[in-house]
């Protein structure tokens, strides 16, 4: 860990080959892991941190999900093609499954942590969310999103009612407030991710997009909602100098890469968390009906919605031509593969002008890569 008494661990942001979920933590020189690694698990004697872009990761299932639900309902009589889709969304849905359990287990355990994050602040934004709720057009102008205002308009055409302007955070039976209310933050807030990965695990939560985005999607982009609102903007990775997270760069000397390595130093040492934010006395968790961080979570919010904004029609094209190439035609596979080429390019090409994050995916780009690099 030390070199002549001296810390020279590193911040690196490590993936897993497994759940895909990345965290932050520190290693030695000697450890021969470097930052954009992926192993295959993370060691349980290492303290791992949430920062950007951890919880973000999970929207590129979200992604696939939603925009392979966009496709099919394109074509409602195929059912060739649904059965096609479907299995796409099982994936995905499996895959996100996986990022969610991990979460949760090891934040139960106590091995990862919401890096500049008030807990206990964040437990009573949630209380607050069940309870009072958070206007709808604010989410989604936030997240840079149209989830949370498209579902009430469907709710309201399906039951001819008028929309309602508040979403409320609804939990599932098992979890109810009266509850897990009294539990401290920590298990609180694992309670609130068993929720969640109770409503991935729900098939009947898969019927279409409205129904996912309703009872699933929803949920999750509330939580992102009120980490961004309860954590020190320094965790962002927003600033100039954070971009281009890489292996091939020297990110040790950048805001946020600095601001985790002393994050988690304090986590070793169960000193106060560095950077969480204080709360002021006397001060109201909401003003009618908006957190008072309101306009810290607008200024970056953009970043993480933005990019997956970009990437779900990119995801549906990729996927429409995963799809094809297992359809019986003689030149079906050759033009899909031609298609999937571009889809790479293009993002690609996005990351060099530094549109997208150089550790952005879409899903399956990669194997094509790799099967090109093996022919």
């Amino acid at each position: 860990m030390t070199s002549g008494g001296i810390d020279n661990r590193q911040v690196v942001l490590l993936k897993s080959r497994f759940t895909n979920n990345r965290f932050y933590t520190l290693v030695s020189p000697e450890s021969g892991l470097k930052n954009a690694d992926t192993i295959e698990d993370f060691p349980e004697h290492l303290p791992l941190g949430i920062a950007y872009p951890c919880l973000e990761d999970g929207l590129n299932d979200f992604a696939v999900i939603r925009t392979t639900f966009e496709t099919l309902e394109q074509f409602p009589d195929d059912q060739e093609l649904r059965d096609e889709m479907m299995e796409i969304i099982y994936d995905a849905s499996s895959n996100l499954r996986k990022r969610l359990i991990e979460l949760r287990d090891r934040l139960a355990s106590g091995q990862a942590h919401f890096l500049g994050t008030d807990l206990d602040e964040l437990k009573d934004y949630m209380i607050a969310m069940i309870r009072k709720g958070s206007p709808r057009k604010m989410l989604d102008s936030m997240m840079k999103l149209d989830v949370f205002g498209s579902v009430e308009e469907a709710d309201a055409s399906r039951n001819g009612g008028h929309p309602e302007p508040n979403f409320n955070y609804s939990l599932l039976s098992e979890h109810a407030l009266e509850r897990i209310e009294p539990m401290p933050a920590r298990p609180f807030v694992v309670e609130i991710f068993q929720d969640v990965l109770d409503a991935v695990n729900n098939e009947d939560n898969y019927l279409d997009r409205y129904t996912f985005d309703k009872y699933v999607f929803q949920k999750f982009i509330a939580i992102m909602f009120i980490n961004y609102a309860t954590t020190d903007p320094i965790f962002y990775g927003t600033s100039k100098a954070d971009y281009g997270v890489s292996a091939d760069r020297d990110m040790s000397t950048t805001p946020l890469y600095i601001a985790i390595g002393e994050a988690l130093r304090a986590i070793e040492t169960d000193q106060a968390p560095v950077h969480a934010k204080e709360r002021e006395p006397g001060v109201d968790l909401l003003k009618d009906g908006l957190p008072a961080t309101t306009a810290r979570v607008v200024e970056i919010s953009g970043i993480p919605a933005s990019e997956q904004q970009l990437l779900a029609p990119i995801t549906t094209i990729f996927d429409t031509c995963q799809v094809l190439m297992r359809m019986d035609h003689p030149r079906t596979r050759e033009y899909s593969e031609i298609i999937v080429r571009a889809v790479s390019q293009i993002v690609r090409e996005l990351k060099e002008l530094s549109i997208l994050s150089p550790m952005a995916e879409v899903p399956g780009t990669k194997a094509l890569s790799d099967k090109e690099a093996r022919s």
